[in-house]
């Protein structure tokens, strides 16, 4: 027989699958709105290797005067969980007048401020190399308004430089004949090591 404890264990396990499994949207997510990604040059960043020295440490093994494994367990209570549904906001969308494609009045994003990523240590030790590309919402204002890894490079370290510096960088916001409008590109950048 089942105690009462076990079936509640059981439901909460089985909620919490529930809410791993289905996480809930989030209403204004810059990555959900359909338009044209526009792909800007690859940015190279460079690095040497750094060759890494061997060192020895001793350290004498701790002694433990407790049994193990321990002979009483402390009983956790568990948590309430309660669903909440979050409000949902709508997304508001532009019209763009597409007569300014057609007569070649409209001008697609250019970096103006950017600085290259670091390349890691540990990344240079390791021999890690690789191509990331950035999706990246930019304002009208020609801000970074929110950044994602599109394709990753392998090696989250190198991923996570590139994110870092992208929140920096200013660009000129692609315009619709004389207005600034928010675009979506791709930034490629390339990590390589110098030998």
């Amino acid at each position: 027989m089942v105690s009462p404890r076990g079936i509640m264990f059981v439901s909460w396990l089985f909620m919490w699958g529930i809410l791993i499994s289905n996480p809930p949207s989030l209403a204004g997510d810059p990555s959900d709105i359909s338009e044209p990604i526009e792909l800007l040059e690859v940015i190279e960043v460079t690095g040497t290797t750094v060759t890494k020295a061997v060192k020895i440490f001793s350290f004498p093994l701790p002694t433990f005067s407790h049994p193990w494994p321990p002979t009483t367990f402390h009983h956790f209570a568990l948590p309430d969980l309660h669903v909440v549904n979050l409000p949902q906001q709508a997304i508001p969308r532009i019209l763009i007048d597409q007569t300014s494609k057609a007569r070649g009045r409209s001008t697609n994003v250019k970096p103006l401020k950017t600085e290259r990523p670091l390349y890691p240590r540990m990344a240079r030790e390791q021999g890690w190399q690789g191509k990331v590309v950035l999706r990246a919402r930019i304002s009208a204002e020609g801000t970074v308004k929110h950044a994602t890894v599109q394709e990753s490079s392998g090696f989250p370290a190198l991923d996570d430089s590139a994110l870092q510096a992208v929140q920096t960088w200013s660009f000129e916001p692609a315009k619709n004949g004389e207005f600034s409008v928010a675009s979506t590109v791709a930034l490629p950048i390339r990590f390589d090591l110098l030998q």
